[in-house]
């Protein structure tokens, strides 16, 4: 896809390729795996760690299959072709990682991406933090570690859990600061990036399932912090046509959910 600078335009060309987009249904036969070691990691190839919750994971309406043969994942030790359900993360349904891999590559920006999907659903940001989630983070850091994986991103989507559990802003703060604290120990290089995002529809308390002091914190620790920046802001994906459950991305909000992740990387790196 020829990339346009002006920035309406590329938005809007950006949003006709996608809308010709097909979300196949999961195949039953199966990709090859093959070792990591094996793959040439370059410039032009971004290995990134995703986590967070359910809209992390594979919970979007559609499973998608990647028609790039360079949008790859890793899990348990092994490299395969990207296809939904991403392994790793919790869901059976679909993924936003393999729809940004596909655009990152037709866009040009990287010519191969490997996703290292580890997100769980239903879980508040106390679970990375101190609970058995973190555990799971660890595990994983300390097994790229053991590869001499480097990481070039890391996509954080969490917000949903805390909302309904009236997190304070201090209290999420300070265990974004456990997390990144964590992620620099073993992967100091790799860009961190933040998503805003609190909407819940049973958060039937605060307007529009919107909460305020979540996407407040979320700022604030991007503001505050080295190499860590904006994802996208989920919270404006919240109507029908987005959510097919009133909670996970459609087949239309995956889409946009995904356009708004390759928007956020694209600005980094102008």
């Amino acid at each position: 896809m020829r990339i346009i600078t002006c920035k309406r335009s590329f938005i809007l060309t950006l949003l006709i390729s996608l809308s010709a987009i097909n979300l196949p249904a999961q195949q039953n036969d199966s990709f090859p795996t093959w070792d990591i070691d094996s793959v040439k990691v370059d410039k032009r190839t971004m290995v990134a760690l995703t986590f967070g919750q359910s809209n992390a994971a594979n919970r979007g309406q559609v499973p998608y299959v990647c028609h790039n043969k360079n949008v790859l994942v890793y899990a348990e030790g092994r490299l395969m072709h990207a296809r939904d359900p991403l392994p790793g993360a919790t869901g059976t349904g679909g993924s936003v990682w393999s729809i940004l891999g596909d655009i990152l590559i037709d866009s040009g920006l990287y010519q191969k991406i490997i996703i290292i999907p580890i997100a769980v659903g239903n879980t508040a940001i106390a679970c990375w933090a101190h609970g058995d989630c973190l555990n799971k983070l660890t595990n994983t850091l300390k097994d790229l570690d053991s590869r001499k994986i480097r990481l070039t991103h890391i996509f954080w989507h969490q917000g949903e859990s805390d909302n309904l559990n009236n997190t304070s802003a201090s209290a999420y703060k300070n265990d974004l600061t456990v997390l990144l604290k964590i992620l620099r120990a073993h992967q100091p290089t790799a860009d961190l990036y933040i998503s805003i995002a609190s909407y819940h529809n049973q958060a039937t308390t605060k307007p529009l399932g919107v909460d305020t002091t979540i996407r407040n914190a979320q700022k604030k620790f991007i503001a505050e912090n080295r190499r860590v920046f904006y994802g996208p802001d989920t919270d404006e994906l919240i109507y029908a046509i987005h959510r097919y459950d009133a909670v996970h991305f459609s087949e239309y909000g995956m889409k946009l959910f995904a356009a708004r992740w390759l928007k956020a990387i694209r600005k980094k790196r102008e």
